[in-house]
């Protein structure tokens, strides 16, 4: 009884993630975009649409994680990161005024 009341409550806090999560992608501390968490695809945001970016960055969304790609700065610290699958850890592209975040749909 103990076993599968715990399987339930693990099964639904994995099933709830996935299908509760999206990448919302923030320019100047606004919601710019909003993707689904398993989409499986990468987006370019042009440096001529958000002119405050340093270049063009390229965001790759793949199995439930997502990462800066491509950007330029002076350090890359956002490309460096690498892939995050955590829901509320940022992306942060300083100084680009560019930022994702896994967050849960609203």
């Amino acid at each position: 009884m103990i076993f599968a009341s715990l399987f339930l409550v693990v099964t639904n806090v994995f099933n709830r993630r996935m299908d509760d999560s999206v990448v919302n992608v923030y320019y100047e501390f606004n919601l710019i975009d909003t993707h689904e968490l398993y989409a499986n695809q990468s987006y370019v945001y042009k440096k001529d649409d958000y002119p405050r970016l340093l270049d063009d960055i390229t965001l790759e969304i793949t199995n439930g994680k997502v990462r800066i790609a491509e950007e330029t700065s002076p350090h890359n610290y956002c490309s460096i990161q690498g892939w995050v699958d955590d829901s509320g850890m940022p992306i942060i592209c300083a100084p680009n005024y560019f930022m994702v975040i896994i967050e849960e749909r609203l």
